[in-house]
């Protein structure tokens, strides 16, 4: 009588055996890989993707400096908008105050630093100090950046230009002045650590000499427009 369910006989030797546990194996290992691929090559990774690849004003200098500069893009704009002034204008002022060094001092012994050269009493206003704020990075530094001409604006007016966002560091009183106003006069510690604004070299820095440096160094800052406020926004207050 035939037998009924009974399994064929299979026969494996060593070396089939070793070469079904490889394959195993190998495929177990491949199929990790695929399935989880922040593991591989994870410093390569958050290299590339630390990159901005946008043509965004001055990004190439601040990749210098900025460790995530995509966020740090995006944290730019963000307080651009939030300010109602053009993203250009913030990024021209953090590069000519410390060419996008949150850990910046300044060189000629103004007592600032930072990424647009706060002071001692600026940052103690808003309650931290100037060291602290000194080893913030970019992002956190970017907070009281906004904070700060948040107050400006309140305190005198909205920015209309680059100039007066300047202004707003140097000598905020200033945004009340015309063009012929005098923030410094050689020898007043104001002219010495701010020498370099003063472009007719006539020992006086005004708001005409700040105006022509920046035309001068950031041209396509000058020519960015603030953005057109909707009805949304003037609705709302925002």
């Amino acid at each position: 009588m035939k037998k009924i369910g009974t399994l064929p006989t299979i026969s494996l030797n060593y070396k089939s055996l070793g070469i079904l546990v490889l394959f195993v194996v190998f495929s177990n290992f491949v199929t990790y890989q695929f399935s989880n691929p922040t593991i591989t090559n994870n410093t390569n990774l958050k290299l590339s993707d630390n990159k901005s690849n946008s043509n965004f004003y001055l990004m190439d200098e601040a990749q210098s400096y900025v460790y995530d500069a995509i966020a740090f893009e995006k944290k730019v704009k963000s307080v651009a908008r939030n300010l109602n002034i053009a993203p250009e204008w913030l990024m021209a002022i953090m590069h000519a105050e410390s060419r996008f060094d949150a850990s910046a001092v300044n060189k000629k012994g103004g007592g600032t630093a930072g990424l647009i050269q706060f002071n001692a009493a600026t940052t103690e206003n808003m309650g931290v100090s100037l060291e602290k704020f000194r080893n913030l990075n970019h992002l956190q530094q970017l907070e009281y950046v906004e904070r700060y001409f948040a107050s400006i604006q309140n305190s005198y007016r909205p920015f209309q230009s680059v100039t007066d966002t300047y202004i707003a560091i140097l000598y905020p009183e200033a945004l009340s002045e015309d063009y012929c106003y005098t923030l410094y006069s050689d020898p007043e510690t104001g002219y010495v650590t701010h020498s370099g604004l003063d472009e007719d070299k006539d020992g006086r820095i005004t708001l005409q000499d700040v105006d022509r440096f920046l035309k001068r160094i950031y041209p396509t800052a000058c020519a960015s427009q603030k953005p057109t406020p909707t009805v949304f926004r003037t609705m709302l207050g925002f």
